[in-house]
C-alpha cells in the first residue's frame, strides 16, 4: 500500500495500484463496494479493533488527467494507529464508485476464492459528499479508454 504520495506520472500510479481486488457485495438489497485485502492483513485489522470503540476517518484522493482517474481510498482507524491506503483505477470501476456514492458504505473483506463470506467489515463514510464529488470527477474525466490497470471492477 502506498504511503508516499509523491506520484509523478500516471504510469507510476499504475504500479502502485491495490492488487487484491475490489467488488460489489449485496447488503440488505443494496450494492456496497468492497475492497479485498489479504487474509493476514484482514486478521491484523480485526485483532487490533476487536472490542474497542472505533472511529474511522475516510479520505478520497483523486488523481486525473482528463482520461485516466485514480482514487486513493484512505482509512485512518482512530485510537488504534492503523492507516490503510487502497489505490484504485476508477476508469473500469464506475459502478463501484456509484455504489459508494449511493450507500455511503464501503466494506473490507479477506481475499478468498469465491464471494465474500460473513467476514466483511463495513465502514460508513461520515459524509457522502466526498464520494459524490469523486463520482462526478470520475464521470467527467473517464473517456472511452481501452487501457486498464488491473482492478476487476465488478
Amino acid at each position: 500500500m502506498p504511503k508516499n504520495k509523491d506520484f509523478y506520472t500516471f504510469d507510476e500510479l499504475a504500479t502502485r495500484l491495490h492488487k487484491d481486488g475490489a467488488t460489489l457485495i449485496d447488503f440488505n438489497g443494496k450494492k456496497v463496494p468492497c475492497i479485498y485485502v489479504t487474509r493476514r492483513r484482514y486478521d491484523e485489522i480485526m485483532t487490533a479493533i476487536y472490542g474497542k470503540k472505533l472511529a474511522v476517518d475516510t479520505f478520497l484522493d483523486i488523481f486525473h488527467d482528463g482520461q485516466d482517474v485514480f482514487v486513493d481510498i484512505r482509512f485512518s482507524f482512530l485510537d488504534v494507529g492503523i492507516n490503510e491506503n487502497y489505490l484504485l483505477h476508477a476508469n473500469s470501476m464506475l459502478e463501484f464508485f456509484e455504489a459508494l456514492s449511493d450507500t455511503g458504505l464501503i466494506a473490507l473483506a479477506p481475499n478468498l476464492s469465491g464471494p465474500p463470506s460473513s467476514n466483511v467489515f463495513m465502514i460508513q463514510l461520515p459524509k457522502r459528499e466526498p464520494a459524490e464529488n469523486a463520482l462526478q470527477i470520475i464521470k467527467a474525466n473517464v473517456k472511452n479508454n481501452k487501457k486498464t490497470y488491473g482492478n476487476d471492477g465488478n
